[in-house]
């Protein structure tokens, strides 16, 4: 197939090949270089897809119109509208192809959407916008995405590549079909997808106490907070050992997992409520497990004893700790990727804490560990694209090395410069940028907010040294300090499992009940409402009555077809 390269490339020291094209309806005399166009024999045909793999039919080549319309999540603010982000203006001067983006409001995104696929206004993309699996693989096999797995050798070799490395990966955005109906969002970088928690280093100098590394010595000092006045006010009741959110607690719950021997693989399995015997295979519900009754138990005598926030299962206060300034007055320890979840500079005050060994001497796994195919819909192409080939060599780009530091960094001169050692340093205006540099960099549209994007995440390290906090003088959180730890109790992680258009409808006739009803049995259990002597079997028949060995059948063929497509 022909390819046309680019003219008008950012600078000779990028030396980028790309490739014009468009949608359909609009511009189809030119490509980027202002070259005539192909023939009309040339224009790509709309990608036809059989709901069985592999019955595809053939490729074609990309066309010459240069416009696209792509759907998106409208500009908070905290940043520009799409359609003025430097990012995209730069690209357009690289590229020959011209954005219409079209701004859909957060809140509405879930409707809209939907409303969109069934218009005479669909898009020709959807970009950031979140689809479930069920939603890929039911428009996936009506035709109404665009199928990219015929695609990806001649037109996506960078995410081709990228997926390949990935153990599991090429499996994680394919649909029992064949068929992969979108672009995914892929983080390899660790500690930007591990949770931590934060301990109030303050208060453990001012009781003479280490950092804990397990969950008895954890229990310890957090009777040591709320006891012996940690914080030195001269009123020992006025701490709380740990401060989690409401709807941060399920997250916190999966953390501890890593201690309990049920966060052998990771996130995405925790998220999907089952646990995976690695001497036998099988599939257990995550909530019956021994593990999870024991992390319970704990958390029940933390707060028995007064060591958890009385609003953990109540009203969020968050918003309400965040702007008191002082909040590391009366927390001792918080769960999140980074220490800012609290305060800006909470880094100051709290020692981060990466795994704790089990109450039985069971060796931790960081459980909270996301799989590097973060998300598999980032970039979804429909069928109102003339042109499917074209858009997705211009997205692929964001997938390889050169497009991933275009898309975090942008090009000399403008947003970064280059030291004595050919180190990128973002320039003053974004350093210096009121916010801080991850918004002043926001700004031009670089891509450095937020998740779900579709692209590669620039690692850790060079962000940091584009930010210049390796000045020591800077004393943000570094989270390249904590990639050796990272790897040395990284979990086998699996991705998240892909299901039937069938198991799509059972799991989700029952999985709003069984998700109520869990959330209810955890407060009650670690609140004491519940007995788990007397009260455990009947909600294990309580669950059983919610459809979960069925549930586990579910998730069992899945893992099943994973581990037959991965060898």
């Amino acid at each position: 197939m022909k390819k046309r390269l680019l003219a008008s490339l950012m600078a000779a020291a990028l030396a980028l090949s790309v490739f014009a094209g468009c949608s359909g309806s609009n511009d189809t005399s030119s490509t980027a270089s202002g070259t005539e166009s192909s023939s009309t024999s040339e224009t790509a045909s709309t990608d036809e897809t059989s709901s069985e793999a592999g019955e595809t039919s053939e490729v074609a080549e990309t066309g010459g119109a240069t416009t696209f319309t792509i759907a998106c999540n409208a500009a908070g603010d905290v940043n520009p509208p799409m359609n003025e982000w430097w990012i995209w203006e730069e690209y357009e001067s690289m590229t020959g192809i011209h954005i219409d983006w079209m701004e859909i409001p957060s809140t509405a995104v879930a409707e809209q959407k939907t409303l969109l696929l069934t218009s005479d206004d669909m898009p020709d993309a959807f970009w950031q916008i979140n689809f479930t699996t069920d939603e890929l693989n039911r428009y996936g096999s009506e035709g109404t995405f665009v199928n990219l797995a015929t695609y990806m050798d001649e037109y996506a070799p960078n995410l081709k590549a990228l997926l390949e490395s990935i153990e599991g990966g090429m499996a994680s955005v394919t649909m029992p079909d064949g068929g992969i109906y979108s672009m995914p969002w892929v983080m390899t970088d660790l500690p930007q997808a591990n949770l931590r928690y934060y301990i109030n280093q303050n208060w453990l100098d001012n009781l003479g106490l280490e950092v804990p590394t397990s969950i008895d010595e954890l229990t310890a000092v957090l009777d040591a907070f709320k006891t012996e006045d940690a914080n030195g006010n001269g009123d020992p009741d006025d701490e709380w050992g740990i401060y989690q959110s409401p709807e941060n607690i399920a997250s916190f719950e999966q953390q501890l997992a890593g201690s309990y021997g049920i966060g052998n693989h990771g996130k995405k399995p925790l998220d999907e409520w089952y646990y995976v015997d690695d001497e036998t295979n099988e599939v257990q519900f995550l909530y019956t497990t021994d593990g999870m009754k024991q992390i319970w138990q704990q958390m029940a005598d933390w707060w028995s004893k007064g060591y958890m926030h009385p609003e953990t299962f109540g009203k969020p206060a968050y918003e309400n700790w965040v702007t008191d300034g002082s909040v590391n007055d009366i927390v001792g320890l918080f769960s999140w990727v980074g220490a800012d979840y609290l305060y800006s500079s909470a880094i100051d005050d709290y020692t981060p804490i990466h795994v704790l060994t089990g109450p039985s001497g069971e060796e931790p796994v960081l459980s909270w560990t996301d799989y590097e195919v973060r998300g598999t819909s980032a970039f979804t192409i429909t069928s109102a694209c003339e042109d499917p080939a074209t858009l997705i060599e211009w997205a692929d780009y964001f997938y390889g090395e050169e497009g991933v530091q275009f898309s975090a960094f942008g090009k000399e001169g403008v947003t970064y410069e280059l030291d004595d050692e050919g180190n990128i340093r973002y320039t003053d205006e974004i350093n210096n940028y009121e916010g801080g540099p991850q918004l002043g960099a926001y700004q031009y549209g670089l891509f450095v907010y937020g998740g779900s994007i579709p692209t590669w995440y620039v690692d850790s390290k060079p962000m940091e040294i584009a930010r210049r906090q390796d000045d020591p003088s800077n004393t943000l959180e570094k989270y390249s300090e904590y990639v050796e730890i990272s790897e040395e109790y990284k979990p086998d992680m699996l991705p998240g499992m892909v299901p039937t258009i069938d198991e799509s409808t059972e799991i989700n006739a029952m999985r709003t009940d069984i998700e109520t009803y869990i959330k209810e049995s955890r407060a009650n259990f670690v609140t004491g409402t519940w007995n788990f002597d007397s009260d455990w079997d009947n909600f294990v028949a309580q669950l059983e009555g919610l459809g979960v060995s069925r549930y586990v059948e579910i998730k069992q063929a899945q893992y099943d077809r994973y581990l037959e497509a991965n060898g």
